[in-house]
């Protein structure tokens, strides 16, 4: 009824319609019955069955196609993947519940944070006991011991009506280009070159330039220039391990303020980064799994803010593609730091989250390269560095995003791809 291979909804639309509506409805719950050691191959079967479907729908194909070949086409994960993937989220989750929460009392002693243990709470079982036990409580447990954040989710500053967009909204600005043409990016950049001359008129007034860098070794380096009186009056640099882009763009702006409001007689920051959305972070303070990087810088932003009526703070997106000298040179020293070696410690949040993601990623593009059901005849098309293209999931796809304009488009290149097609088409 919502379409086929030359008509209806297109591909990346059915692709949304499946993820949106389907998988939710199908996947409700599967927490209770998908943890180590449960009996999960008759549902997985179930799943996969579904999924080969709407694959197959998706992308208009044949029903006797190669099922991992239509799915990695169509951008969608094998649902083994996938359960893999919102479970660890899932037990990640147990980390920003409330001391008093009933699952607190199920778990071991050092991480329960309520006062009150159950009787059949894992601290209170034996070694034998638990390795016989096969439970969700147990494997979130296991998961809660590989990080180190601590969550307050009734903190005041995540209330509405308390947060600084709720009370400093005018004096709080964000300045981004609408688009990304070179037309637009030349007005924006004449206007934050303006902008940060003006500042630098003003004997008090401060502009800082910041950036953060995570390398592939999973250390990270936030720089800021703080510039006053045309020149740079301080250059402030932060290391850390196993976090995350944004957390390293957070931590370049937190550095770069905190020096800032060290100026009593300072009454207008203006902060230049090519990742506004760290700063939107910051303001909004919606995302809690942030809180040991919004918290403290937040703070003192309110107190700035609160101090005097004229203070403000102005944040400039300046994109790499303007290629402006003074970014460049933060840039070039973020990614230039020798950071030094530290021990092995457990992972922040959202670090633990993103490497359990690369890990599944890895993990299917490892198999579906040495897969036999992908198709024998599957098409390998190379990316602009001449490397093979890899299935992804997000996006749309590693193909799709690309060729989901059209259904018979989509149809066509589905059965090329996998050179399953009817005798004529060849």
């Amino acid at each position: 009824m919502l379409g086929n291979s030359s008509r209806g909804l297109l591909p990346m639309q059915k692709r949304l319609l499946y993820r949106m509506c389907i998988m939710l409805i199908a996947l409700y719950g599967f927490q209770l019955w998908f943890f180590k050691g449960a009996p999960t191959i008759k549902n997985i079967m179930e799943l996969k069955k579904m999924q080969c479907r709407a694959a197959l729908w998706i992308m208009g194909a044949f029903c006797m196609s190669p099922s991992e070949g239509v799915e990695a086409i169509a951008g969608l994960i094998p649902i083994n993947l996938h359960l893999k993937k919102l479970n660890g989220r899932y037990h990640l989750r147990y980390a920003t519940i409330h001391s008093s929460h009933a699952i607190n009392t199920l778990l071991d002693k050092h991480q329960n944070r309520s006062q009150n243990q159950h009787k059949f709470a894992l601290a209170n079982l034996t070694n034998k006991q638990i390795s016989k036990l096969k439970s969700p409580i147990k494997d979130v447990s296991e998961r809660l011991n590989e990080i180190k954040d601590k969550f307050d989710p009734y903190h005041s500053i995540f209330h509405s009506g308390l947060r600084l967009v709720d009370h400093f909204s005018s004096r709080i600005v964000f300045h981004s280009p609408v688009s990304s043409s070179d037309e637009t990016l030349f007005n924006h950049s004449s206007k934050f070159n303006l902008a940060f001359e003006k500042v630098q008129k003003s004997a008090n007034n401060i502009d800082i330039i910041s950036d953060g860098s995570v390398k592939a070794v999973g250390s990270a380096t936030a720089v800021a220039h703080i510039w006053k009186d045309n020149k740079i009056t301080d250059k402030l640099k932060a290391h850390t391990n196993n976090i995350t882009s944004i957390e390293a763009e957070l931590m370049a702006i937190q550095i770069g303020l905190t020096s800032a409001f060290e100026n009593t007689e300072a009454h207008q920051i203006l902060v230049i980064t090519d990742t506004l959305e760290a700063g939107k972070k910051i303001i909004s303070s919606g995302n809690q799994y942030l809180q040991k990087s919004i918290i403290p810088i937040a703070q003192k932003i309110q107190s700035f803010l609160s101090k005097d009526g004229c203070n403000s703070i102005y944040f400039w997106h300046c994109p790499n593609k303007l290629k402006w000298p003074r970014h460049i040179l933060v840039d070039k020293e973020t990614k230039t730091a020798h950071t030094p070696p530290t021990l092995p410690e457990k992972n922040l949040f959202l670090f633990s989250k993103k490497k359990e993601c690369d890990l599944i990623l890895e993990s299917w593009q490892q198999s579906f390269k040495d897969s036999k059901k992908k198709g024998q005849l599957f098409l390998e098309f190379e990316d602009n560095n001449e490397k093979v293209l890899k299935p992804i999931y997000s996006k749309g796809g590693s193909w799709l995003q690309h060729i989901g304009i059209s259904n018979s488009i989509c149809a066509r290149f589905t059965r090329m791809m996998l050179g399953h097609a009817p005798i004529g088409e060849y």
